[in-house]
């Protein structure tokens, strides 16, 4: 389980701001957060400096 959400969410942007960071659709990237689709490696590390945490901290499960 990815944990994009949880990392968006505590850094306070909407995923409409990700999306756009990324260059992504809103869609698209709340597809990635409920677990619809599985991101590339370089999108995951374009997520996670944008978000400001490490690869392994998104997909990482406790």
């Amino acid at each position: 389980m990815l944990r994009i959400k949880e990392a968006r969410e505590k850094t306070g942007i909407t995923q409409k701001e990700l999306s756009v960071k990324l260059n992504i659709t809103r869609e698209y990237l709340s597809a990635l957060e409920n677990g619809h689709y599985n991101p590339s490696i370089a999108l995951l590390k374009k997520i996670a400096q944008e978000l400001n945490t490490s690869l392994t901290a998104l997909i990482i499960e406790n």
